[in-house]
């Protein structure tokens, strides 16, 4: 290889890390969230939580499953310090539709969630995730 060719090569190389470390850099600093979910003061057996940023340049919307009232997300997949709206999905664990012959692959259906929509499609719930603090949070629907 031509010493030029080989220069240029080297300077792509170069370029690239530079441009892969000053991403790094530049990321949001990500915080581990933990968690219990009641409902009617009985701990959520199989659910989902979901928190959406109220900014949006933060492009972090993250989750968790609950299991026996607890979640868990953390640190590596965790959430940028800020303000959530937090929505939980509660299905009807005696009401999961199950998929039936000839159904189109991927085809969903709705299950019905024991929880009203003002904590999941309609949210109230609100969160502030903050940095280099633990993020415990306890959501006591009623």
């Amino acid at each position: 290889m031509p010493f030029a060719q080989l220069v240029r090569v080297a300077s792509v190389v170069s370029l690239c890390f530079v441009m892969i470390s000053g991403c790094e850099f530049s990321s949001p600093k990500r915080n581990a969230v933990t968690g219990q979910v009641k409902y009617k003061g009985e701990p959520i057996t199989d659910g989902v939580i979901t928190f959406i940023p109220d900014d949006p340049a933060l492009k972090a919307t993250g989750g968790s499953t609950i299991k026996d009232g607890k979640f868990e997300i953390r640190k590596n997949v965790g959430l940028p310090a800020g303000q959530y709206k937090v929505s939980i999905n509660y299905p009807d664990p005696k009401r999961r539709v199950p998929i039936q012959e000839g159904d189109a692959p991927g085809e969903s259906r709705e299950v019905p969630d024991l929880l009203p929509p003002k904590y999941n499609r309609e949210t109230i719930l609100r969160a502030e995730i903050k940095s280099d603090a633990p993020n415990e949070l306890t959501f006591d629907l009623d």
